[in-house]
């Protein structure tokens, strides 16, 4: 029987979201009258309103916080979903959706709270075997037909690219369709740090590759940190409004340049080519977090894959003696395609 009014709940952060966007497009593909709605924080909201796929949004942070917490199960109930496809394993998310009664609810066999569910996958993401997007839509099987394992790529409204195209344009870059540049990573996977990021500038500028550096939420003091003589020449994307308006700036770009995080996946599912810092960790390895739908060059250090705790390396600061110039040269490339 074809369910009615489905929630997809990923509550944790943007580059994951994003990664999750593909099941939105699935599950109103097989489905096309059922209302599709997603359950998400504020700060990746805009994303979810950029998709056409969904028809409502529940913002987890408008709920008190907590495990057992009673509004946001109210809210869930009061919506009568039949199935809840819950991505992000949050406890508090599994709880509601079981208070409410959803009558399939289907989630990952990854921790205690997997009782709550009644269709648990056994997926074994630690083991990193496929791309991150892939493990989602498995979540899918047995729900939907025919699973389409294609990356999420954002459609976006006239208004909002214009929205963008002005934003450069008063930035200094009207017509350059710079290279973004986003030096922050928000603690979500080892980077290189910003003195090498002011190096790979410093390159583009050099081959007259117009440059914007993109700085999130906290990050702005970064600007500080790239030396004064080419500040002049960049532009600064930080302080937007919301992820809508940087989802537009970026598509007025030519490409990006940055570690495994949430702007990353902004920009593949923009089909920007994408050059990536990967730390030589497991279960930050780009087989499972890396760029996918666009041309993308992955530069991790030649090492064995390591368990990420730096302390107790033999080859502490491998990042550091990463070499950026390829990336220089390949993005100066990719940007004259």
């Amino acid at each position: 029987m074809q369910p009615e009014r489905i929630i997809v709940s990923r509550t944790d952060r943007a580059g994951d979201f994003i990664l999750a966007l593909p099941i939105f497009r699935e599950l109103k593909k097989a489905f096309p009258q059922s209302r599709l709605i997603a359950h998400v924080r504020s700060y990746t909201a805009p994303l979810a309103r950029l998709a056409c796929e969904i028809d409502e949004i529940i913002l987890d942070d408008s709920y008190p916080a907590g495990l057992w917490c009673s509004p946001l199960t109210e809210a869930f109930r009061k919506e009568r979903f039949d199935l809840a496809v819950i991505v992000h394993p949050a406890g508090r998310s599994i709880i509601a959706a079981w208070r409410a009664g959803i009558r399939r609810r289907v989630g990952r066999a990854s921790n205690i709270f997997q009782l709550f569910l009644n269709d648990r996958r056994v997926q074994k993401r630690s083991r990193n075997e496929k791309h991150e997007f892939e493990y989602n839509l498995d979540l899918l099987s047995g729900i939907v037909p025919a699973v389409d394992f294609s990356p999420w790529v954002f459609k976006l409204p006239e208004q909002l690219i214009a929205d963008g195209m002005a934003f450069l344009a008063q930035a200094g870059m009207a017509g350059r369709r710079p290279v973004i540049v986003h030096p922050g990573h928000g603690g979500s996977a080892h980077n290189i740090s910003t003195a090498m990021y002011a190096q790979v500038v410093a390159g583009l500028l050099q081959n007259d590759v117009p440059v914007l550096v993109s700085l999130g939420p906290g990050e702005e003091s970064l600007q500080q940190q790239f030396p004064e003589p080419i500040q002049g020449r960049l532009a600064f994307a930080s302080g937007l409004s919301d992820l809508a308006a940087l989802t537009a700036v970026f598509a007025g770009c030519s490409a990006f340049c940055g570690g495994s995080t949430g702007p990353l996946h902004l920009a593949a599912a923009l089909q920007l080519p994408c050059a990536a810092f990967f730390p030589p960790v497991a279960a930050m390895t780009p087989k499972r977090w890396g760029p996918v739908g666009c041309n993308s060059l992955i530069i991790k250090p030649e090492i064995a894959d390591c368990d990420g705790r730096c302390a107790s390396c033999g080859s502490t600061g491998c990042m550091s003696r990463l070499q950026v110039q390829p990336a220089v040269t390949w993005l100066t490339g990719e940007r004259k395609k």
